[in-house]
């Protein structure tokens, strides 16, 4: 078996290319002081997109307005406009990457963007505002750079392969933006403005965030291509320790399609899986723990939002098996054992459960015990089967449901089992295609198995990376088929990470996601002052002495354990000294430890409806309470509010802005 050069899939496609809509892929974009102006680089192109710098007006002309002296750069796609505190700006694609092609139809990574103020100078803004846009600025940034944009400018790359071949001829003459799935276009928002005119929409793609692979491969002369993309959602989208569990509307944390794409000479197969966080309600904010207290809302209707979101999943896939790994003891147990409570008195014929305790059972890298858990999911992954559709546009199979993974992060136990789901599958399928024979499978061929185990291990790295910020655990597994003591060590250099990024990192980049998708929106009040802007508050210097002086205090005890001192009596109480210091400042870190998490500062909404409940609290308890004192006010975390009181305390710039300035008389208890 040889693998083909380059990754593209060959031209295999409906024959009246219904499915399929031409969007330019190159412009040129024309910077002048009153416009922007952006023109297709096709031949005969008639339709120019004009922004008005000064009115922020978007239209059409038929002809090329005149642009001398403009400043012209190339671009690839208009990924949409974001609101700051200076205006409006222009995000943009200035390079691309080919990864390869589903169909025929090239399928693109966003390699580079560009971010184009409407206004020409930041006069109109204080001190204050310069500071907070160029913070809001950066956020934008950073989520720009996060691992990894797709789109394709004439394949609708947010439906699966399935949902694409069985809707309605009309949905295909729909464009892209319109007929997109919303769950996974990450740049929704940011084209809102360009949805009311269906021509100015031909000029902009729809972008989802999550990964794609494509590889060309030839086996036993057969030649056949093979591929893996996954969509992440943009509900309830986040950073692994602020957004975990289920929201009011039934959208859970970390949910992620992966479909499992295999095109042959006369029949192209698909097949999809899920991930999503526990659904319930349930919190496990940062506070420097290494594995913080998970805590399960009791209050909250965890039936209702359990259902809503088992009704939008079979809307989507059908039937549902829910495989659980989480630990089954101590606080992932009792979570656990919600969730099951929840599927038992759902009574839902359309789900089946499986949990598996996947530290335990592959304690000691005894990986080889998921033949356990495989073994009981075969019937049923036998019975919902995958899709095949022939060249003629025959439906030849429909796949019926889809197993829906989960472990606590949904990243590292979650991509094991997922890996060997989808590689049974594709085992099945190359074997029922005569690719391969009935007693060969993908470890047969060593460059069928290097391709399908570092694509799946590239899966779980990025997805890891975009939930948790850094690469996953355990695909030394994935990648070789067995675990490995540098595996181990890489694992313990990952987990490190993502205790230093959740801790000290996440709160900006949550606040970034969350003006990206549209979650908060900027007004232009914000930064008149110095506090009223969210973003004002930063951890104070004076905590982040805490863990310096932790570290030099402890640096220096090892020092005088191993370098001897003139006498005995002078090495111990030097290293006394220094292991009381120690002590110390890691007692206060502790202590304070809620000063030095960053914590996110947008959570505007919800926050300021429970501030101003507060404040009128305050202002109205003795109406009520003559004897009451309304500078001291008990919240009971036994609430469905228990994460936003969390949070509300740990981030005490929303009170400020409302006046509120007695905070620290005030006691917070999160019950679970």
């Amino acid at each position: 078996m040889s693998a083909i050069k380059g990754s593209s899939f060959r031209s295999w496609k409906d024959i009246s290319d219904r499915h399929y809509q031409n969007i330019a892929d190159n412009y040129t974009l024309y910077l002048l002081p009153d416009y922007i102006i952006i023109e297709p680089i096709v031949h005969g192109a008639k339709e120019f997109l004009i922004i008005d710098r000064t009115h922020e007006d978007i239209q059409i002309q038929n002809t090329l307005p005149n642009i001398d002296g403009a400043t012209r750069k190339s671009i690839d796609g208009i990924i949409g406009i974001i609101n700051l505190l200076a205006g409006r700006y222009l995000i943009v694609i200035t390079s691309k990457k080919h990864i390869g092609d589903i169909n025929g139809q090239a399928i693109y990574k966003v390699h580079t963007t560009d971010i184009i103020p409407f206004v020409r100078n930041m006069s109109h803004l204080n001190e204050y505002q310069l500071k907070y846009n160029a913070k809001y600025l950066s956020m934008i940034e950073l989520v720009l750079r996060t691992e990894a944009f797709y789109f394709s400018y004439t394949y609708d790359i947010t439906h699966t392969f399935q949902r694409l071949q069985t809707l309605s001829p009309d949905f295909h003459s729909i464009p892209f933006l319109e007929r997109a799935d919303e769950r996974f276009v990450w740049n929704r928002y940011l084209l809102s403005q360009f949805t009311n005119n269906r021509i100015i929409s031909q000029f902009v793609l729809p972008i989802i965030h999550g990964f794609v692979a494509l590889s060309t491969l030839s086996i036993n002369g057969h030649s056949f291509s093979y591929g893996v993309i996954s969509r992440r959602s943009t509900y309830r989208a986040g950073t692994r320790l602020f957004i975990r569990g289920i929201d009011n509307d039934g959208r859970v944390a970390n949910f992620v399609e992966t479909e499992q794409i295999l095109q042959l000479d006369d029949i192209v197969c698909s097949y999809v899986q899920t991930r999503g966080s526990v659904p319930c309600y349930w919190v496990q904010l940062p506070d420097l723990r290494y594995k913080p207290k998970i805590a399960l809302l009791s209050s909250k209707n965890h039936m209702e939002a359990f259902r809503q979101h088992f009704e939008e999943q079979e809307y989507y896939y059908g039937k549902q098996f829910l495989i659980s790994l989480t630990n089954q003891h101590g606080a992932e147990g009792r979570l656990n054992a919600k969730y099951r409570e929840l599927y038992e008195t759902s009574e839902n014929s359309y789900l089946k459960f499986e949990d598996f305790d996947f530290h335990k059972e592959c304690a000691g890298m005894r990986y080889d015990r998921l033949t356990i858990l495989l073994a009981r999911l075969i019937a049923d992954q036998d019975d919902y089967k995958y899709f095949a559709l022939t060249q003629d546009g025959t439906s030849q199979i429909q796949q019926t449901g889809v197993f829906r993974t989960n472990c606590v992060d949904c990243l590292d136990r979650t991509n094991v089992v997922q890996t060997l789901l989808a590689k049974r599958i594709l085992e099945q399928q190359l074997q029922h295609y005569n690719i391969i024979k009935y007693n060969e499978t993908i470890d047969s061929y060593k460059q069928l198995s290097h391709t399908f185990k570092n694509i799946w291990a590239d899966n779980a790295d990025t997805i890891s990376l975009q939930y948790a910020g850094t690469g996953a655990l355990k695909t030394d597994y994935t990648r070789t088929g067995q675990r490995s003591t540098m595996g181990l060590f890489q694992d313990g250099y990952n987990s490190l990470m993502r205790y230093v990024l959740n801790n000290f990192f996440d709160g900006f980049r949550q606040d970034g996601i969350d003006i990206f998708l549209g979650n908060h929106q900027i007004s232009s009040n914000e930064g008149r002052t110095r506090e009223s802007c969210p973003i004002s508050k930063e951890i104070s210097k004076k905590y982040l002495a805490l863990p310096v002086t932790m570290i030099i205090s402890f640096s220096m005890c090892i020092i005088n354990l191993l370098i001897p001192a003139s006498t005995f009596h002078e090495q111990v109480t030097h290293t006394l000294f220094w292991s009381l210091a120690t002590m110390s400042a890691i007692a206060l870190t502790i202590f304070w430890r809620h000063e030095l998490v960053d914590v996110p500062k947008l959570y505007s909404k919800m926050m300021d409806d429970l501030c101003r409940a507060l404040v009128y609290i305050r202002d109205h308890i003795n109406e009520h309470c003559p004897n009451a004192d309304p500078n001291q006010i008990f919240l009971s975390g036994h609430s469905s509010d228990a994460h936003l009181i969390s949070l509300l305390i740990l981030d005490k710039s929303h009170l400020h802005r409302h006046e509120f300035s007695f905070i620290n008389n005030t006691w917070c208890y999160s019950y679970k």
